[in-house]
């Protein structure tokens, strides 16, 4: 069987300028480069071993409405050691808390709604 392993994630956002400082100044990721892709403008960023490419909507493409119910992508999980100064600071990137936090046995877990709808879970291990 071959071995994976993860390489990039891609988000298509209206807001570049916000979803890269969102991305950097918030979350942490490192700015790497601007870049097009097919043709629409973008950035590549790199969170740990996770390259992100970020990316506004190609004129060909139809946007799906925000907090439509649809299978596919439904969140990103990042690993954070203190979740509550993790709630406050992405709060001033207007992040909002949409469930939790909760306490599971050997962690605690939020759910938060960040820039263009992006949900994102922060996890906690308890020692």
């Amino acid at each position: 069987m071959s071995k994976f392993k993860t390489n990039h994630l891609h988000i298509i956002c209206d807001d570049l300028k916000k979803m890269k400082d969102f991305w950097t100044h918030g979350i942490g990721a490192a700015f790497r480069e601007d870049r097009s892709f097919g043709g629409a403008a973008g950035a590549v960023l790199q969170l740990g071993e996770l390259q992100i490419n970020l990316r506004v909507p190609k004129s060909s493409e139809t946007k799906i409405e925000p907090n439509k119910a649809s299978l596919g992508y439904d969140h990103m999980g990042l690993e954070v050691d203190d979740i509550e100064s993790a709630c406050s600071h992405l709060a001033t990137f207007g992040c909002s808390i949409e469930a939790g936090p909760t306490e599971l046995s050997d962690r605690k877990i939020v759910f938060l709604k960040g820039p263009e709808n992006l949900t994102l879970e922060l996890i906690q291990f308890l020692q």
